[in-house]
C-alpha cells in the first residue's frame, strides 16, 4: 500500500506584540510596541501591496516622493538665449517710434518671423506689419 503523505499543520498565528508595563505612583500604564514600515505611494499598485499586510501586526505608513524640500530645491533651467523664450515682447517702429506690445506662448524668434513674413507678403495678419504697410515704413 502506498504511503500517504500528510500535510504539515498550518503555522500558528504570530505572537502578539510584546507589552511593557511602567508603574507610576498613581497608576499603572501599559505600553504596546508596534512594528512600522513605509512605502512610497506610486498609485493603485501601492494600495494593493499594503492591503496584503492588513491582517498582520505590521503597520504601514505611506509617503510621497513630492516633498517640500525637493520642490524647493529644484534647479530652474537657465535659458541662455532670451529670444528662445516665450512671454511679453515689444517691437518699435523704426520710422515713427510707435510701439507694438505682444504676448506669445512660443519663442519670440518664431513670432518675430511671423511679423516679418506678414510684412513681406503684404498680409494684414500682424498688426505690427499692418502699421508698417499702411504708413509705408521700413521693417526693422
Amino acid at each position: 500500500m502506498p504511503s500517504q503523505s500528510t500535510c504539515p499543520a498550518p503555522l500558528p498565528p504570530p505572537p502578539p506584540p510584546p507589552r511593557q508595563t511602567a508603574t507610576t505612583p498613581d497608576r499603572q500604564m501599559t505600553i504596546t510596541t508596534q512594528k512600522w514600515t513605509t512605502f512610497t505611494y506610486v498609485g493603485k499598485e501601492t494600495t494593493f501591496i499594503t492591503d496584503l499586510f492588513e491582517k498582520t501586526d505590521l503597520k504601514i505608513a505611506l509617503r510621497s516622493s513630492n516633498t517640500i524640500q525637493r520642490l524647493l530645491m529644484q534647479k530652474k533651467k537657465k535659458v541662455s538665449d532670451k529670444y528662445a523664450q516665450s512671454g511679453m515682447y515689444k517691437m518699435t517702429c523704426p520710422d515713427c517710434n510707435k510701439a507694438y506690445m505682444g504676448q506669445t506662448g512660443r519663442s519670440f524668434i518664431l513670432r518675430f518671423n511671423e511679423h516679418k513674413n506678414a510684412f513681406k507678403t503684404n498680409s494684414h495678419t500682424s498688426n505690427f506689419a499692418k502699421h508698417l504697410i499702411e504708413h509705408t515704413h521700413t521693417f526693422i
